[in-house]
């Protein structure tokens, strides 16, 4: 497995924090790391909490780059913090050309990307709907997509909770779905839903 993109020093120790932090205080157990093909891809995982990105940041030994709202400028200090991990900054509710060709080209330079495929948090049994923009990416950019289950992050974090909660929690990652050319981004997602169902299916 490639290690993928190199971060700083101070990535790797904020990581390193999270990670055993999540160890010692949620059991989490990170499954399939073997399945992590060599960059570029994109991760594809279920948004079941507000810290998944927190989670799956500190649970994997790659930098990961994600997608952040560009309307948290009106919060200084939290958009600084944001900044130094390098996102790619998108508008929400606009058809936004412009952060698509920004995945694209972090792809091109390979970047491991995250992208969540129901777009804001849903917490249930079930998933929201899936858009297919993490599809569409993955197909222009021609890069494999990763399915990742995030297994108890919506006990361990619920919507409204101001701290976190007793619970067990798993990372999962599935084998690399590829992107073909004769494949359009709405089969492409349904494939991608479907894999995601099988991991969260399996227990831990």
């Amino acid at each position: 497995m490639n290690a993928g993109p190199r971060g700083g020093l101070g990535l790797r120790l904020v990581r390193t924090v999270v990670y055993w932090l999540l160890r010692a205080g949620w059991g989490l157990r990170v499954m399939g790391l073997e399945h992590l093909p060599v960059p570029p891809y994109l991760l594809v995982p279920n948004h079941g909490s507000e810290i998944d990105a927190v989670v799956l940041g500190g649970s994997l030994p790659i930098r990961l780059t994600f997608l952040a709202a560009r309307e948290l400028e009106r919060f200084p200090l939290l958009f600084r913090i944001i900044r130094w991990f390098d996102p790619v900054f998108v508008r929400r509710g606009l058809g936004d050309v412009g952060s698509v060709k920004a995945c694209i080209a972090r792809l091109g330079r390979g970047d491991v990307l995250v992208i969540f495929p129901e777009g804001r948090v849903v917490q249930g049994e079930e998933f929201g709907p899936f858009h297919p923009g993490a599809a569409f990416v993955a197909l222009r950019a021609g890069v494999p997509v990763v399915p990742v289950a995030l297994m108890g992050v919506n006990r361990m974090w619920p919507l409204g909770a101001r701290w976190p909660r007793p619970s067990r929690v798993a990372v999962r990652i599935g084998e690399p779905l590829s992107a073909e050319n004769t494949e359009d981004a709405d089969a492409l997602t349904a494939r991608v839903r479907e894999a995601l169902l099988n991991l969260m299916r399996e227990s831990y």
